[in-house]
């Protein structure tokens, strides 16, 4: 049973012949029961300031949970853009592979062509040089058949002139005239 201030203020106590001083005791009892009011109303302060700390330490749990619910999801969110930015950077990678095997048969079929065209090029320069080789010597052969051709004219003339004087001058003359 809890004794309160009241009940220190109300006990009565028995006479006896030889008891306390009544005025002694109740003095004390004044003084236990102020005493008593104190502690109580300490108490009492001292509940309601717990009370009150239990409420800031559950509104405090509340947002450490509410913060530890974010930071998982904040992570989790982190965790899943960084795997979507590698599965990005693979198909980059790969599109980026295959362009450039593209470019690159591109590059190749391209000098391959560059290197046929190079090749006929070659052939047909090959060609003409060996045509006008050909034209050249038939030319060349035609100027020599010529030039032998005028020194056998030459000659057959200066035969003629010297036994038959007269005609060299007319067929001279005649060769000359414009």
């Amino acid at each position: 049973m809890r004794i309160t201030p009241l009940d220190i203020r109300k006990q009565e106590f028995r006479k006896s012949f030889n008891g306390y001083d009544k005025n002694e005791v109740d003095i004390f009892l004044e003084m236990t029961a102020k005493e008593m009011e104190g502690l109580v109303r300490e108490n009492r302060e001292m509940e309601e300031g717990l009370k009150k700390l239990d409420m800031k330490i559950e509104d405090y749990r509340r947002m450490e949970k509410t913060l530890q619910d974010t930071l998982t999801s904040a992570q989790k969110t982190t965790d899943e853009i960084r795997r979507n930015a590698r599965k990005e950077a693979d198909v980059i990678i790969r599109k980026a592979k295959i362009q450039a095997n593209e470019i690159l048969e591109d590059a190749t079929a391209k000098v391959r062509d560059l290197m046929n065209q190079i090749a006929s090029l070659k052939n047909q320069r090959d060609g003409f040089i060996a045509q006008l080789r050909g034209f050249l010597s038939s030319q060349i052969r035609m100027l020599d058949e010529m030039e032998r051709l005028k020194i056998k004219e030459t000659k057959a003339r200066e035969n003629e002139e010297v036994t038959h004087p007269k005609k060299a001058d007319k067929k001279v003359g005649g060769l000359f005239i414009e």
